[in-house]
């Protein structure tokens, strides 16, 4: 199964955003082929089902930004439950929403607020 890197999956989520047609095939169990077109390029894209749901659901780009944010400028509290295969980490804000991802994501997310903190200081 193709392992896609967090930015390669933020860029993903930022073409699926500005694309004007939208096409998704389902190859296999866990495995789809996600067509975004815009004007007249399309790119193709082979994501597992768990990394299309987050893309549908818009993490890579709008909730990722929420908690760098939140973690930038206030506090961010982090609980992870090893024993779920695909969301292990719960991330809440100060607002109190909740978000679900795994460890790479996390990680992500912890040297985006890491790298903005530094850039403030």
């Amino acid at each position: 199964m193709l392992k896609l890197k967090v930015e390669e999956l933020v860029e993903i989520n930022d073409f699926y955003n500005s694309a004007s047609k939208v096409t998704i095939t389902y190859v296999t169990g866990d495995t789809v082929l996600l067509e975004l077109y815009e004007d007249v390029v399309t790119e193709e894209f082979i994501l597992s089902k768990r990394d299309l749901i987050m893309v549908l659901r818009n993490f890579y780009v709008e909730d990722i930004c929420d908690i760098v944010q939140s973690g930038v400028y206030g506090q961010i509290e982090v609980k992870i439950e090893k024993s779920i295969e695909h969301y292990p980490v719960q991330i809440s804000v100060e607002d109190g929403y909740k978000y679900y991802c795994n460890l790479e994501e996390l990680n992500y997310i912890k040297r985006i607020i890491d790298h903005q903190k530094g850039m403030d200081k």
